[in-house]
């Protein structure tokens, strides 16, 4: 039994359906986002959007945690140069979680203005020799400088193998495990960028209290990773002067045309939909001055974004007279760091907070990585026995927000004692269609059979299918359906294997094993499966694998939730308009569903949102729910199941617990 040919048998070009696809749904977004901004003209109505950005970036982060009341930071290490120091020191930013630091000290007794540098995405993190570089130079010019490892970078490796003691996630600059843990957030309703600025917010405490800093001169700078964080720090803590973000700043529109990727602690769910781009971050800090440092020819913050963005800061600043308090440096490069855009960012800084001329240095010297550890192991997890690891903050989270994640209640009456439960059951599937972004209508669905794809096998017929879902843009999908003629079809069945029609013919005995049982069975294709897969997006090329970290659905599935949704839901939708087609090839109005690995996923939530009478759910290699993905460090990264807040509302044990309700059956199997 054979799927399809490329193009859908020459019909229709899908390749690029789900670029074209996002592409086309942010540009209305992006157009009306930027129509407000310029048409903004007053103070008042600039303050009130920033007070709502503020209040919805938080709510997105699932709040900030609170910072200890004593953290008391253990300088460990004191090293010695010409004209500066430079201290290591640790410091707790939740009870039993530990910040690895360096702080380069001029020579002179202050006080100092300060500076905080969050690190980018490398390995070595606070000791990578560039950023050395960057704080010995600021140290040399006057400046206090306090750069910290962030989570999983450095001396702070989060995950571990338990039999080798080697990092799970090595030489990815902390991208991975950032990603890694970030997916257990989203699915508690959180990000991991609530750590990240909480640990940034604990050093700045710890900066602005120094005897020697001034602590009405505080800057913050970094690159990338460390740009994004200065922008977050701006937007949630008032006691920074100047910032100084540097390759991290352009147009959502120019970065979503590219192909790229962002970390888990850079995406903001429903930023596009919601309007919220870099300028945004930027304008909190209106009217104080900023600088925006970037590279010519950067691969991830596309140039044409970033005077996009400097134009829309300075529209804001010119509400305060202070469009002149926006500086825009350029270098001739690509992705760079902080050091490479000294000239003109340590000039800003220097101007700024230190009142005086930048003057730079060639004899800089930097140290060995293992030099500057501020822990005896060179790993918190090391050299604290009751050390706790990022997993632990997040099943923290989630318990805080799920009374108890190892048993999560299947009860769904959100009604009185005396609801009705078909109406409890109808409550929560209209929730639930809500929430996953599928309580919508599609378009006709102009089914087309393809030629020469009709056939018989093993006494059932066999004909393949493509029809669109929505237009506008368009979606089309694809599948087999497959009808045994002397079995009485009663309830058919949409079959949903992870890798849809790709998987034929090895399904073969399957699915005709699968015919002669519900009579008709339709093997089906939602977006980017099977027959419709996306093509491979090679930025970046040293990802290979299509179905991970970075991977190509791991982009697609980033791109949905910047707008509010998730490929889970829509691929959902797509189901559930197979359902449709389905009910009206056999004329029936039962339905059955099967699904295997991610397909099982598919296969439950659609059942759950069905609102014709489901007669059976067979779930093959079902995985783990999503507060056991939540919650549990040995579940695997899986981008098809990137979704937000299902935790505790829309999770496994609750639908299962709804098709009880409704007298549906739901059998659970292996894999085959």
């Amino acid at each position: 039994m054979e799927g399809f040919d490329d193009a859908v048998n020459g019909y229709f070009d899908v390749a690029d359906q789900l670029s074209r696809y996002f592409l086309s749904r942010a540009e209305r977004h992006f157009t009306e986002a930027r129509t407000l901004k310029f048409s903004t003209t007053s103070r008042e109505r600039f303050e009130a959007r920033r007070a709502r950005v503020r209040e919805q970036f938080l709510s997105q982060l699932g709040g900030l945690p609170e910072r200890l009341a004593d953290s008391p930071v253990d300088v460990t290490g004191r090293i010695e140069h010409d004209e500066y120091s430079i201290e290591l020191l640790t410091f707790e930013s939740r009870p039993n979680f530990h910040v690895t630091a360096n702080c380069y000290v001029p020579d002179d007794d202050g006080p100092h203005p300060g500076i905080l540098f969050p690190c980018g995405h490398t390995n070595a993190a606070k000791a990578d020799e560039l950023t050395q570089k960057a704080c010995i130079e600021l140290a040399r010019n006057g400046f206090v400088v306090l750069v910290f490892d962030p989570i999983s970078q450095g001396e702070r490796v989060q995950y571990v193998d338990s039999e080798t003691g080697e990092p799970t996630f090595p030489q990815s600059g902390g991208v991975f495990a950032h990603c890694y843990a970030g997916q257990k957030c989203f699915y508690a309703g959180g990000n991991l960028a609530r750590y990240v600025i909480h640990d940034a917010r604990c050093a700045l405490d710890y900066l602005t209290t120094r005897a020697d800093v001034d602590d009405g001169r505080i800057g913050v700078t970094g690159a990338s990773g460390g740009g994004v964080q200065t922008m977050y720090l701006a937007l949630v803590d008032d006691r920074i002067d100047v910032i100084a973000p540097c390759c991290s700043v352009t147009d959502r529109r120019e970065w979503l045309q590219t192909g790229n990727r962002i970390d888990a602690e850079q995406l903001v769910y429903g930023a596009i939909t919601r309007g919220i781009d870099y300028d945004d971050f930027l304008i909190a800090h209106a009217p104080k001055p900023v600088c925006i440092g970037a590279a010519a020819s950067d691969q991830y913050f596309p140039i044409e974004g970033v005077h996009e963005v400097a134009q829309r800061v300075r529209h804001v600043y010119g509400l305060y007279d202070a469009a002149d308090r926006v500086t825009l440096t350029v270098a001739d490069t690509t992705h760079c760091s902080v050091y490479e855009l000294r000239d003109g960012v340590f000039d800003f800084l220097c101007d700024q907070l230190a009142d005086r001329e930048y003057e730079p240095h060639d004899d800089i010297q930097t140290l060995d990585e293992s030099e500057l550890h501020a822990t005896p192991e060179g790993s918190v997890l090391a050299s604290f026995s009751s050390e706790r690891t990022i997993g632990d903050l997040v099943r923290e989270f989630v318990e805080e927000t799920t009374p108890d994640p190892a048993t999560v209640s299947p009860d769904i009456d959100r009604g009185d004692a005396n609801t009705d439960a078909d109406a409890n059951t109808d409550d929560f599937r209209q929730s639930l269609a809500e929430d996953l972004g599928i309580a919508r209508d599609g378009c006709a669905l102009h089914p087309r059979f393809v030629e020469g794809g009709e056939g018989s096998d093993e006494n059932v017929a066999v004909e393949r299918v493509w029809f669109k879902t929505e237009r506008h843009p368009d979606i089309v999908v694809t599948g087999v359906l497959v009808t045994a003629p002397e079995t009485t079809t009663e309830s058919p069945a949409v079959v949903l294997y992870e890798d849809g029609t790709e998987e034929l013919p090895a399904r073969d005995e399957d699915v005709v094993a699968l015919a002669h049982e519900y009579g008709t069975v339709f093997v089906f294709d939602p977006r980017g499966v099977g027959a419709v897969r996306n093509r491979a997006i090679p930025i970046h090329p040293w990802v290979e694998d299509y179905d991970d970290i970075y991977g190509t659905e791991f982009k697609l599935a980033y791109d949905a939730m910047h707008m509010e949704s998730s490929l889970l839901g829509m691929r959902v939708f797509d189901v559930l308009r197979a359902v449709e087609f389905l009910r009206s090839e056999t004329e029936s109005d039962r339905v059955s569903f099967v699904g295997e690995g991610i397909g099982a996923y598919h296969a439950l939530y659609a059942a759950v949102a069905e609102t014709g009478t489901v007669d059976r759910v067979v779930l093959r290699g079902l995985g783990p729910s999503f507060v056991e993905r939540s919650t549990r460090s040995d579940v695997p990264f899986r981008p098809q199941l990137t979704v937000f807040d299902v935790v505790g509302t829309y999770d496994v044990p609750q639908l299962t617990a709804a098709l009880d309700q409704r007298g549906v059956t739901v059998e659970k199997e292996s894999s085959r």
